[in-house]
């Protein structure tokens, strides 16, 4: 994996780790409280990450959540410390860290130090001690070099290839932070409502264009609705700019209107902020890029996935680039989509 960032300052990394063969090891949810229990290794876990700020002097952890078969957590990279410092390269040492006191402790007992020759002595930092409330202080071997492969007498607890992204822009960073915090929360809504969160491939629907291919998620009955209304907020107005047009829209979406839209300006994001309020509006949310084939809606959109209020429609093609480049093009089209969908479903109404 290769990342380009500039070594100075201070970074945020987004990193994502599974457990190999994503076995259920780490934490367990607990549905009424909307949060995770650790188990034992989620416990060792969450120490290592502690014991990250002694390793690495320019790396801190600043949120994570430990999720049942995988776990995430922010990165921040202080380049004025430590202009070398490789968040790809932390995040291995940490899982060898983890790994090496994990088998020391199936060994010898949860409070023994990790068996120096599971690792290799001549390069490990430490030992660096981080306490535990389950098992008193639990040592751990950060190594200082290697390839993050482990000796045979090891067993592998995670995948060599976390996803790792990075925060560009304080926005994301309060979008990156939210997903962490919500992520127990996100699990139990797919957990209780598998069918909201299935991604429909080639779906079909009378109001639909069957000369494009059609991917969703959410709730599809909503297609069936004749009020169906296309918003379009132009971006060269503020929110404030649109606020007698939010509010008329808002008005239609109370009395059973269904707003479709990209949400994509700052007048629809507000409407959609004023929409999410409404415990009763329902909305369509169209995307200016073919659906992944595993799309991973945010935390907001999986509350309202949750709710039974949403539907994320997408007319592109797979294949179709998530980036900037053609952005505008996609945009214009995913508006021409949404404005002939709304005709067709208000046409069919009147027949």
């Amino acid at each position: 994996m290769k990342l380009g960032f500039a070594r100075h300052g201070l970074q945020f990394f987004f990193v994502t780790v599974g457990v190999e063969g994503r076995r259920p090891v780490l934490s367990r949810l607990v549905d009424e409280k909307r949060r995770h229990a650790l188990l034992p290794l989620g416990e060792m876990l969450k120490a290592a990450l502690v014991a990250m700020h002694g390793a690495f002097p320019a790396a801190a952890i600043s949120d994570f959540i430990i999720m049942p078969d995988h776990f995430h957590f922010l990165l921040i990279a202080n380049y004025e410390k430590d202009r070398g410092f490789n968040p790809l390269w932390a995040t291995h040492r940490l899982l060898d860290a983890v790994e090496v006191a994990w088998a020391g402790r199936e060994r010898t007992g949860p409070l023994a130090a990790p068996n120096p020759a599971l690792g290799s002595a001549s390069r490990r930092i430490g030992p660096i001690a981080a306490p535990n409330p389950a098992h008193g202080n639990i040592v751990f071997y950060f190594a200082r070099g290697g390839s993050g492969a482990q000796p045979p007498s090891v067993p592998p607890l995670f995948e060599r290839s976390p996803y790792i992204e990075l925060s560009l822009d304080s926005r994301q960073l309060k979008t990156i932070r939210r997903y962490i915090k919500l992520n127990p929360a996100r699990a139990i809504w797919k957990r209780r409502h598998p069918e909201r969160f299935t991604r429909f491939t080639n779906l079909k629907h009378p109001i639909l264009d069957p000369s494009r291919r059609w991917d969703a998620m959410g709730n599809p009955l909503l297609l069936s609705s004749p009020f169906l209304v296309h918003v379009r907020l132009t971006m060269k107005k503020t929110a404030e700019e649109h606020a007698a047009e939010i509010e008329a829209i808002l008005a239609k979406a109370r009395c059973g209107a269904i707003p479709v839209s990209g949400f994509i300006s700052p007048g629809e994001k507000e409407l959609l902020r004023r929409l999410k309020a409404e415990p009763r509006a329902r909305f369509v949310k169209m995307t200016p890029f073919a659906l992944p084939p595993r799309y991973d809606p945010s935390a907001e959109d999986s509350r309202e996935l949750a709710a039974d209020r949403l539907l994320i429609l997408s007319g592109f093609p797979p294949g179709t680039p998530d980036a900037r480049e053609g952005l505008r093009a996609r945009c214009l089209a995913m508006n021409a989509m949404a404005a002939a969908l709304c005709a067709r479903a208000q046409g069919a109404a009147v027949k």
